[in-house]
């Protein structure tokens, strides 16, 4: 039996018929202009769903980040600290600003930014600080709320993994200044193609956002300099009717990442996906950290089960910005960057496939950790 990594369509097919209906019914409706209501109505959903007061939907999260930076006003001369093993999109668009882009190591054991290697990397020209809630799981923020407010610098969760997880009880962008998602088709909130949202408490920078959104329009005039990163009506329409269904997609991910959990854990290779029980992870990829990867995931292909690894190469690694980091040691993340792999996280994951990822991944950490 094979198991693959990765299976939108049984993703898709979950929910289809109402799924379907909302599409037809925006489709049918033809208001696809804006003012938009299938957008304003996706965007209060999701305000709600995160407990905060303000969403504004984009075109994908990588828009989202760049409305966020272009909202704060950041640009040349500005510092922006991130983590080391964030996605490339987290920094892309602040370096099209023209800011400096400055990394943290993370935590060996969750795989999250060190929020005092954050706070050590700080300047006067530090403009935000930009927390990566890796693979799902929340990054604890007390510190870096406390400093950022005593410092006059943004706090935005860089939370395009993270929609539905939860920390104390609090859901994923209600912790900083504002928050950025993603809806990729990959992600536990997936849309049909691409689609993002920044969310946020303060309404002044709502109304940035909106405006940046929108080509600076307020009212109908053009008050200031903007652009379009909208959200299709189509995909507000279809991520509307999504979100009524995440809490029963998270609720299987966290059951198998449970099962997971239990069966892997003699191995010693468990860590970001172990959180305490004030911390529920959303689980868009489930992450090992294994020695002898090589073999591990030559074991895993002979036997038919899927994999990846998030990400191949860090930042720091990528030939585009190489030279901008040379000569820094990110040595947490050096570590990890050799040995994380991510197991298949599907929704509607059989237990006969379960039960096989199980004991393939069990022999193959038996041989590569012969000492557990």
């Amino acid at each position: 039996m094979t198991v693959p990594f990765r299976d939108l369509k049984r993703l898709h097919e979950i929910g289809r018929d109402s799924s379907r209906s909302r599409l037809e019914s925006a489709l049918d409706s033809a208001t696809f202009a804006r003012p938009n209501q299938w957008i304003e109505d996706f965007e209060a959903s999701y305000a709600d769903y995160c407990g905060v007061d303000h969403a504004v939907a984009t075109a994908s999260g990588t828009a989202a980040l760049m409305l966020t930076y272009l909202a704060l006003g950041i640009g040349p001369g500005d510092e922006v600290v991130t983590a080391a093993n964030t996605f490339v999109a987290t920094i892309e668009p602040a370096l099209a600003l023209g800011a400096t882009v400055r990394l943290a190591d993370v935590d060996p054991e969750t795989h999250l930014m060190s929020q005092e290697a954050a706070l050590a990397l700080v300047t006067p020209r530090t403009k935000a600080i930009v927390p990566f809630h890796a693979y799902g799981r929340l990054a604890d923020l007390s510190l870096l709320r406390r400093e950022t407010s005593r410092l006059g610098i943004t706090l935005v969760e860089e939370a395009c993994h993270a929609p539905g997880a939860t920390r104390n009880g609090r859901m994923a962008g209600s912790f900083g200044d504002c928050a950025v998602f993603s809806f990729g088709p990959t992600k536990p909130l997936a849309g049909l193609g691409e689609g993002g949202a920044v969310v946020t408490n303060d309404s002044q920078l709502a109304l940035r956002l909106r405006r940046w959104n929108d080509h600076g329009r307020t009212g109908g005039e053009h008050l200031e300099i903007g652009l379009n990163f909208r959200m299709h009506p189509m995909e507000a329409a279809y991520l509307t009717e999504r979100l009524k269904l995440l809490p029963e997609f998270l609720e299987e991910r966290r059951a198998l990442a449970h099962v997971y959990n239990d069966a892997f854990a003699p191995y010693g290779v468990v860590k970001n996906p172990d959180v305490t029980d004030y911390s529920a992870h959303s689980y868009y990829v489930y992450v090992l950290d294994v020695p002898e990867r090589r073999r591990f995931t030559e074991l895993l292909t002979e036997h038919g089960i899927g994999w990846d690894i998030h990400y191949p190469r860090a930042i720091y690694e990528l030939p585009a910005h190489q030279k901008m980091f040379a000569d820094l040691d990110f040595a947490n993340c050096s570590a990890l960057q050799r040995r994380i792999v991510s197991l298949p996280m599907i929704t509607g994951l059989t237990e006969l496939e379960r039960n096989q990822v199980v004991s393939c991944v069990c022999d193959a950490l038996a041989e590569v950790s012969p000492d557990h």
